[in-house]
């Protein structure tokens, strides 16, 4: 559904979409779209059926009552404060089930003229402003870390056997720490907040062509039929929201 905020001066409008795509047979990501709040996120769950679903779901429980705050710090704190929370649940159940309980988390937050973007694991944060789009986010994964250490060329990276091995994430660790990335917003930005079904499916070109056309309701359909085009053998979502001065 398409939803529209006015703020500070900014007017936005975002939609989300989820599938389990072309070769699952349950989707253990999930997806929050609260403009009210100026609040966004994409959660993919890890350690098979039930747990994965378990775990991306507290994620987006803990954050759909979230209220809008005063400052900007504040907002965060709340946030930190509930994943904070998460993981400490999810950490416990891996380690009493014997098996991993956890999840990836991505969250985009609106304040005044401004974005911070949170995460822990693959899951991205997109920026398109004027045509050219950019990764916000930095995987937390092995096979970012082969390329941060020139070990491994960017042109390898799709086929590297740990490609979906991912070094951090909610319920991974008994202490959670988060990555945080702020951003001063201009008229027209667009971000796409997604799983990693999405962009190892659909390539950085092509993302950036569907970002740039319709409102966001449209181009959350045109990514999943993208997407669903090829292989899909992950669960997709998407998130895509649209600022522009009032």
């Amino acid at each position: 559904m398409l939803k529209e905020r006015n703020i500070s001066g900014f007017t936005w409008r975002s939609a989300a979409i989820t599938a389990q795509g072309n070769v699952r047979n349950h989707n253990e990501d999930a997806v929050l779209d609260l403009p009210g709040v100026g609040l966004w996120a994409v959660a993919d769950g890890m350690g098979g059926h039930n747990a994965g679903d378990l775990a991306s779901r507290m994620i987006i429980e803990a954050l759909c009552s979230v209220i809008r705050r005063d400052r900007l710090s504040e907002l965060l704190d709340d946030v930190e404060d509930r994943m904070q929370f998460v993981n400490e649940r999810l950490y416990r159940k891996s380690l009493e089930d014997g098996r991993v309980c956890g999840s990836t988390v991505a969250i985009l937050l609106a304040f005044a003229d401004r974005c911070l973007s949170v995460w822990a694991g693959d899951s991205r944060i997109y920026r398109w402003r004027t045509g050219s789009l950019s990764c916000i986010s930095r995987d937390h994964s092995e096979v970012q870390e082969l390329l941060d250490e020139g070990a491994l060329d960017a042109a390898d990276a799709g086929r590297h056997a740990g490609q979906n091995v991912i070094t951090r994430a909610v319920g991974g660790t008994e202490k959670l720490y988060l990555d945080l990335e702020l951003r001063e917003l201009q008229d027209r930005d667009r971000f796409l907040i997604c799983t990693d079904g999405l962009y190892r499916e659909v390539a950085e070109e092509r993302l950036a062509t569907l970002l740039g056309a319709r409102d966001p309701q449209d181009v959350c359909h045109a990514l999943l039929k993208e997407a669903l085009g090829g292989a899909c053998q992950d669960n997709v979502s998407a998130i895509v929201v649209e600022f522009s001065r009032a």
